[in-house]
């Protein structure tokens, strides 16, 4: 998969929305578009069967069989294409963190590229484990009802001491990406780190819904867990789920 970071979204001078208002661009998933044309069938049916004892009422639901029938064989939604919703493309996260440690650039680019290191700080990740110097395996879980999900990476831009770039593998369950710059900081006071990940789950349209909520709960626990970060690198500890530190491995 390509990289997906925030800053490489850029004006293409294409309109997006237009592109979706075209009747023949397909912008309704797979599964929204066979519960369309059952939900639409049924409609009709049902609006025809009723429609001498409750001709208003049959209308109605003739009508809205029409539209979903045709959402769901066409593959295509107005609302959406108003919208410029694509219900086909998943549901992005974008995180970006910004932080200076008090510690010197070199050791802290050192102890991120030991991506082991990472779960030490990193509550929602279970483990990393390091394959050889470009790919390893990651294991995560993003709440105690969720099942934990993972998946492979590699490494795929690097500059000693300045900047690690990774990636999912193509056909990873979480499709995701990250990087992390190491500056030093103005008047040789540590180190400004910058952390960027990007993920998307593999789900659209009304699924996206489903998404859409558990996304901003992702994103808290992410965040919270870069945060971490720079506790952990300068004293050595992080704070536990009951506000007790929890020291290194």
């Amino acid at each position: 998969m390509a990289i997906i970071y925030p800053d490489m979204y850029r004006n293409t001078g294409k309109d997006h929305t237009s592109m979706m208002n075209d009747p023949k661009v397909i912008n309704v998933n797979t599964p929204e578009r066979i519960f369309s044309v059952i939900a639409g069938t049924f409609l009709i049916y049902s609006g025809i069967k009723s429609l001498v004892r409750q001709p208003i009422a049959s209308a109605s639901k003739l009508v809205a069989g029409s539209v979903l029938f045709a959402r769901g064989a066409s593959g295509h939604c107005p609302v959406y294409g108003q919208m410029g919703t694509d219900g086909v493309r998943p549901e992005n996260i974008n995180i970006k963190q910004y932080f200076t440690v008090n510690k010197p650039r070199e050791e802290v680019y050192q102890f991120w590229r030991k991506l082991e290191n990472l779960p030490l700080f990193m509550r929602h990740l279970e483990s990393v484990t390091q394959k050889d110097e470009k790919h390893s395996h990651w294991k995560a879980k993003f709440g105690p009802y969720l099942p934990s999900v993972s998946w492979d990476a590699e490494i795929v831009k690097e500059r000693e001491n300045e900047f690690i770039g990774w990636s999912a593998l193509q056909g990873s369950v979480v499709e995701n990406a990250g990087k992390v710059e190491f500056k030093d900081a103005p008047g040789g006071r540590g180190s400004e780190v910058q952390v960027v990940f990007s993920y998307h789950a593999p789900v659209g349209g009304i699924a996206t819904g489903i998404a859409k909520l558990f996304n901003p709960v992702a994103e808290n626990i992410i965040r919270e867990d870069v945060r971490n970060f720079k506790q952990y690198i300068e004293a050595g500890e992080v704070p536990t789920t009951t506000g007790q530190p929890s020291g290194r491995k």
